[in-house]
């Protein structure tokens, strides 16, 4: 029998994602599923798309919902980029942050209890993390036992030394906003993004949504621009490394839709740089650090991406408000899934 799990049942501290698959020990797939083919980056392309109608039809939406700067996720600071951003293409109907709006949920929210200028003064700090892959507990470490005990969190994992912990005690005042661990209905409870948005309908958005088989999580329109210098370029580059989650809870989709110059791509860790070809798809094990990247400057250019998200083994029912198992949950891997059309009509395999 297929499995049911109610979003009212979730606890606060989890994400939906999350606590399903501690429930279901998820993981066990996760770190043992390989897909039947061997990569890392796989380009997929399609044969019935409109690009043209698809770049229209997201300028007009622009126009019509706004376009929404990247909220920074290094500090909490409440600022958002004017070189990064787009449109949410999916919402959270509970969100718990209610000053932002719905076809922005889905990109970025600052950091509780982490300095301003931490990250930005001492970036080495979260590469570091990021090598460690220590940025998610970083994060809920700080949220739930505040500031200080962040510091202390670094040091017991060797990014910073004594000296440094020392120092930043010291500079600090140390800071406890929320004193507690919620992950439901905030920004990295994936799956809360479980309704399309407004704006995902959009003239001919709609009927690229039409097309997609699996639950939406949390998707968006990426759009880079304002890279004129080289200053700008390496600031971007600089500051786009993340990693979101698995594929296996939140498998990812980019459409590229405009590639000038070849200067737009993703590099991902221990791969490389990979140039997008217009109007085709990529995917790639997104929990993998990686980030959107740009060659060089291009003033007066713009990258734009159609990032669809889809949570692959667990489909949404809305009217019972619950995520039911289906039929590929441990039996096929996400990204075979895309590979026989399970996802979305119309991709094929570029080999």
């Amino acid at each position: 029998m297929k499995k049911r799990f109610y979003i009212k049942d979730c606890p606060d501290r989890k994400a939906v994602h999350a606590w399903i698959a501690e429930t279901l020990d998820t993981d066990k797939y996760a770190k043992t599923m390989k897909p039947s083919k061997e990569g890392v980056l796989f380009e997929f392309k399609d044969s019935q798309l409109d690009i043209d109608a698809l770049k229209d039809s997201i300028e007009d939406a622009f126009v019509k919902y706004g376009w929404h700067g990247f909220l920074n996720i290094y500090q909490g600071k409440f600022a958002r980029s004017s070189n990064y951003g787009g449109l949410s293409l999916v919402t959270n109907p509970t969100y718990r942050y209610d000053n932002i709006p719905s076809n922005a949920q889905t990109l970025g929210y600052p950091r509780n209890n982490i300095p301003d200028e931490l990250f930005m003064k001492n970036f080495s700090l979260f590469e570091k993390i990021m090598e460690k892959r220590l940025d998610k507990d970083l994060w809920s470490e700080t949220q739930e036992f505040g500031m200080h005990h962040g510091f202390k969190y670094l040091h017991q994992h060797g990014i910073i030394d004594d000296k440094m912990l020392s120092e930043l005690l010291d500079t600090y005042e140390d800071r406890k906003d929320v004193g507690e661990r919620i992950n439901k209905d905030t920004y990295p409870d994936t799956w809360g993004f479980r309704n399309w948005s407004e704006c995902s309908g959009h003239g001919y958005l709609g009927t690229l949504r039409d097309r997609i088989k699996s639950s939406p999580v949390r998707s968006r329109i990426a759009q880079i621009k304002g890279i004129d210098d080289k200053a700008t370029q390496e600031n971007a580059n600089k500051y786009l490394w993340h990693r979101d989650e698995s594929w296996f809870y939140e498998l990812r989709i980019n459409l590229a839709l405009d590639n000038p110059e070849n200067a737009y791509g993703i590099e991902i860790e221990d791969y490389g740089t990979k140039s997008f070809t217009p109007g085709n798809w990529y995917v790639w094990d997104t929990y993998v650090t990686h980030r959107p990247y740009v060659a060089k400057p291009m003033p007066g250019h713009k990258r734009t991406n159609y990032v669809l998200a889809v949570s692959p083994w667990f489909d949404w029912n809305e009217e019972d408000q619950c995520w039911e198992q289906n039929e590929f949950y441990g039996e096929k891997h996400p990204v075979d899934m895309v590979i026989d059309g399970d996802v979305i009509d119309g991709l094929s395999l570029v080999e």
